[in-house]
């Protein structure tokens, strides 16, 4: 590609040695690790990074991928259009055009092939080994492991059996579900009428639920009364309390899980290392995930502000307790600003409303990024209108072009540097 550029130049009548900034169309970047990237956007970026055996290629993204992962490949076409190859020491692959058509070879070496709605067999398949079926949703098979399962006009009619498992259904008139030493599950009429029975050692009990009259189920560890279900709920044991008066309106919890909600108006919920907090749902969020060396706080206001902040909880060789080694803003769709340890980056505008998506990023952003200012180990620099002026500044050297190029001046600390018509003149050291 970069051979293409330098015959279009010539042609042009500029010199090979002559700069110009080809942001937003064309950019390509070696690293001394080895990593690569080129961009013709948008229609074509690669990126590839010898240290984790990965390489990325996107044609028009998100029209169509094609990554790999040392031995693996893979490709997408859109959203549905999938193909995979394992490795070249077995004949492993998929290729999927979802829902209608898969055909590939699976872990065994056992091949399958399947066109929806008609009949096929279908391998490694959400979550199921194997599938088949005849003129769906007419008759089909599955299996997961030991357990097989049986479908006639799905869902309704349903048949499993395994070591363990032993399920049947008649949907929405009778169901059973049983996992031997677990549960003996039932249902009447879903979800009218359904009921359990725990057989395990570590929490044996039983009840019912009647919709939308009332339920309980107790255990040896917890007691739970449904009410006009699902509506009202209380459940206690020793770690924990629920409430729900009515549900989801009213929600509230002590013990292992804390919550608290009004929803739509206020709802808090901590559980383990995550905590959430929304005001007026879905759209104001106040979020907080412990980790085992920092904190993460995250502040949302729905499609417009986003906020987040990583604050040192344990000490390390780099940061203190209590450093914030990294912060993050966006107001969508005007600009954003992030900064990770010492390093930082301004831009406007942000057209995307998510956080650094990787083929937006590599294929599309550089499009709409009006100026951005990049702050990279003490060295600045600003980038307006595409390259129409750049500037960068550190502690060795100053640099301008405008015109992407058209005029320019570089200083450093022993040389000067002009260009004008995309061409370089001065001294590479400047004399006593």
């Amino acid at each position: 590609m970069r051979q293409v550029l330098v015959i279009l130049w010539v042609l042009c009548g500029v010199t090979v040695e002559a700069e110009f900034d080809w942001d937003p169309i064309y950019e390509g970047v070696s690293e001394t690790n080895g990593m690569e990237f080129l961009a013709v956007r948008p229609f074509y970026s690669h990126v590839e990074d010898p240290a984790t055996e990965r390489w990325q290629k996107d044609y028009l993204w998100p029209l169509y991928t094609r990554k790999g992962f040392k031995e693996e490949q893979y490709s997408r076409f859109l959203f549905f259009g999938y193909s995979q190859d394992f490795s070249p020491d077995d004949d492993r692959h998929r290729n999927w055009v979802i829902p209608f058509y898969f055909q590939g070879v699976d872990a065994n070496g056992e091949g399958y092939f399947a066109i929806f709605p008609l009949g096929g067999t279908i391998h490694e398949f959400m979550g199921r080994d194997k599938m088949m079926f005849v003129l769906f949703p007419f008759y089909g098979t599955s299996s997961v492991n030991d357990v097989k399962t049986t479908t006639v006009l799905w869902p309704i009619g349903s048949k499993s059996s395994g070591e363990k498992v032993a399920r049947f259904r008649v949907w929405p008139l009778y169901g059973t579900s049983s996992v031997f030493g677990e549960y003996n599950k039932k249902f009447v009429l879903w979800p009218i009428y359904t009921s359990v029975k725990y057989t395990n050692e570590r929490n044996p009990g039983g009840g019912f639920i009647l919709v939308p009259v009332y339920g309980h189920i107790k255990t040896e560890r917890a007691d739970n009364y449904w009410l006009i279900a699902p509506l009202f709920r209380y459940m206690t044991s020793e770690e924990q309390w629920i409430v729900h008066a009515p549900w989801p309106f009213i929600q509230m919890a002590d013990g292992e899980m804390y919550k608290r909600i009004v929803w739509p108006l206020y709802g808090k919920k901590h559980l383990g290392t995550l905590t959430k907090q929304y005001f007026l749902w879905p759209f104001i969020w106040n979020n907080q995930t412990e980790y085992a060396r920092h904190i993460q706080h995250r502040r949302l206001l729905v499609p417009f502000f986003s906020y987040q902040t990583d604050v040192v909880t344990k000490k390390s060789a780099l940061h203190e307790v209590g450093d914030v080694p990294s912060r993050y803003w966006k107001i969508w769709p005007l600009m954003s600003w992030e900064r990770k340890d010492g390093n930082s980056r301004f831009r406007t505008l942000e057209l995307w409303p998510l956080r650094n998506t990787p083929g937006i990023e590599r294929n599309w952003a550089p499009w709409w990024t009006l100026y951005r200012r990049v702050n990279t180990e003490g060295e600045v620099g600003h980038h307006v209108l595409w390259g129409l002026y750049r500037q960068t500044k550190s502690a060795e050297q100053f640099e301008w072009s405008l015109l992407k190029g058209f005029i320019g001046y570089k200083k450093m600390e022993n040389s000067r540097r002009y260009r004008f018509l995309f061409m370089g003149f001065g001294n590479d050291e400047e004399q006593p």
